[in-house]
């Protein structure tokens, strides 16, 4: 009996346009579902215990630890899945270090 051996296609590497989108995943989420609830920036910062200027800056990119428990917060705020908000953090925040890696160690 002749066995054949299976392999998986190659994948073409992921460009660093495409880790830059995935890095965003979580700061469009926010924003999208911020906006579907009429929320303004203000209010879904103090109704999760955060400072506007965090909220903003969760919009445009940071991604808070999961020690912090602000993202259980903002999944309360936005009424997210508690279980999805970590998960669509951490593959940002992969994708984040991933293009910090491939740039010169000043650019992140």
């Amino acid at each position: 009996m002749s066995t054949n051996s299976v392999t998986a296609p190659k994948r073409p590497p992921v460009s660093a346009a495409e880790h830059a989108d995935k890095a965003m995943w979580f700061a469009r989420a926010v924003r999208r579902r911020r906006q579907a609830l009429s929320l303004s920036v203000q209010h879904a910062a103090e109704l999760s215990g955060m400072k506007a200027s965090e909220w903003y800056a969760l919009e445009a990119g940071w991604i808070p630890s999961v020690e912090s428990g602000l993202l259980d917060a903002i999944a309360g705020t936005l009424q997210y899945c508690h279980f999805a908000v970590p998960v669509l953090a951490e593959i940002s925040r992969y994708n984040q270090e991933l293009l910090c890696a491939s740039q010169a160690p000043l650019a992140c």
